[in-house]
């Protein structure tokens, strides 16, 4: 039996740890899995003193000021020592750290930390590795490149029986000053994939000097899972357009059997109480007959409120209905742009206004909690393409809700980030001005107020809420919704 520890610098959405953690136990090893540090978020201006990601998250939120919201202290010489002893009190045959993209550099800084105390290998596994290896290779020993179910178990074998690891498929090894590329492993099937171990005893959280046991990192009592891996579309701004390219789209969309996830969501109502449950699939109202299957057996044997992502054109009020009646209080649906220009040029999303627009009424029709993405300060925009949002957004239902509106995020290698930067070469990007956005952040989001639509264009006219557009904020009349699933009131525009 190897003894493996998995770090997870930040909370955020928290699956790899815990399915790594099922897999490993499944096959006979131990886990213990460290939440170390956490993140807040605050106004833009009130952010001296913290740290951000690499590429860090920014957005406009409802009350009409500019939020980061990856902000963190630095790591401080107390909570070192107690990730140190922690360790050493665990004594692992090796460390795994989960490293996104934007946390490169302060999951190397953590690394070099522990080098200093510890001579077991290090593997680094995550979209980071994945994406970027030849920025990760030169802090860990191992890289698992792509999915790491298989990959992790097989060096927690090899390590238990003093065999070399050097050569397993689907890592980049580091050996002295040689890296040994070794081949893509094959994807599993999801169905031979352990449950994801969410025991309390193997859980812990570090952060501010403190030590939290048996620590459950969701909120609320709620439930994170993914009935399947990939997705149907190829974005060019996500991750999954990424992994389509970089490992095929062949088997890359794969759904878990409907016993598999039945299990799983039966063991966390027991063992963990949890009350309701969130799923992350990229897109759920995807596979109407696996959903025929499922939805049914959910509302019989789960029986809990839950939330999902949707896409404009993966569905329809006949499975909006079902949805409901199985336990559906909420769904998030991609909107991204109002720009039909960028959605089909920059985003590789090519979706009619018009059916994104209806799309969001059968949401509100069915009476469930709508809520919608929509990604600012575009690279590719123009004032134009603003102004097209703008409209756009006005006939959007009122009733459906977003959190904040986020700056686009270029990760590297991305599609969209190589045209970025192909398109700055030729000097042919007009980006619009900070002020342009400020005015259209503010019009943005007073088209979620309840003024009637002639008086919010009247507003967009009046020259003097181009010159401060904080002058806005007096008609806003919505207030944030912090939890998908938390009740959200009706809202009507006025009457003439």
């Amino acid at each position: 039996m190897a003894k493996v520890a998995i770090i997870k610098l930040f909370k955020g959405l928290n699956l790899a740890p815990a399915q790594l953690a099922g897999q490993l136990q499944a096959a006979g090893h131990e886990v213990k899995v460290i939440y170390f540090k956490e993140t807040v978020a605050l106004p833009t201006d009130e952010a001296e003193g913290y740290l951000e990601f690499d590429y860090p998250g920014v957005g406009f939120v409802a009350n009409g000021r500019q939020y980061s919201v990856d902000l963190f202290k630095p790591v401080s010489d107390s909570e070192e020592q107690l990730l140190v002893e922690e360790l050493k009190a665990f004594a692992p045959d090796f460390i795994g750290f989960t490293v996104f993209s934007g946390l490169i550099k302060i999951c190397g800084e953590v690394n070099e930390r522990l080098r200093k105390y510890f001579d077991c290998p290090i593997i680094w596994g995550g979209p980071g590795p994945t994406l970027e290896p030849e920025k990760c290779i030169g802090f860990a020993d191992l890289l698992c490149i792509n999915e790491g179910e298989a990959v992790i178990v097989e060096l927690a074998d090899r390590l238990d029986a003093g065999a070399d690891y050097s050569d397993i498929t689907g890592t980049w090894c580091q050996r002295g000053e040689e890296i040994i590329k070794n081949e893509n492993r094959p994807l599993m099937p999801l169905d031979d994939i352990a449950q994801p171990d969410w025991s309390r005893e193997r859980y812990i959280l570090i952060n501010e000097g403190k030590v939290e046991r048996n620590y459950y990192p969701e909120n609320a009592r709620s439930y994170p899972i993914m009935t399947q891996r990939g997705c149907p579309f190829s974005c060019h701004f996500c991750i999954e357009s990424k992994y389509q390219d970089m490992f095929g789209r062949k088997n890359s969309l794969r759904r878990k059997s409907v016993d598999h996830i039945i299990d799983e969501l039966l063991w966390a109502k027991k063992h963990l109480r949890v009350e309701k449950v969130m799923f992350y699939d990229d897109v759920f109202t995807v596979h109407p007959r696996w959903l025929d299957e499922f939805l049914p057996r959910y509302k019989s044997e789960i029986n809990l409120p839950f939330w999902c992502y949707s896409y404009p054109t993966t569905h329809n009020r006949e499975l909006l209905d079902k949805l409901k009646d199985a336990g559906c209080v909420a769904i998030t649906m991609g909107v991204q742009s109002g720009s039909e220009r960028v959605l089909k040029e920059h985003f590789n999303r090519p979706t009619k206004s018009d059916r994104v627009i209806a799309a969001a009424e059968e949401i509100v029709e069915a009476g469930i909690t709508g809520f919608y993405d929509l990604i600012t300060r575009v690279d590719f925009e123009t004032v134009e393409d603003l102004d097209e949002t703008f409209e756009f957004l006005l006939k959007f239902p009122l009733q459906m809700n977003t959190f904040m509106l986020p700056n686009m995020t270029s990760y590297p290698t991305y599609q969209y980030s190589e045209d970025v930067i192909a398109a700055e070469s030729k000097g042919i990007l007009n980006r619009p001005s900070d002020q342009d956005y400020d005015f259209y952040h503010h019009l943005y989001l007073l088209s979620r107020s309840t003024l009637l639509v002639s008086k919010i264009r009247e507003i967009r006219n009046d020259p003097k809420y181009r010159e401060n557009p904080s002058l806005m904020t007096e008609f806003f009349d919505h207030q944030p919704v912090m939890n998908f699933t938390d009740p959200v009131p009706k809202r009507e525009r006025q009457s003439a």
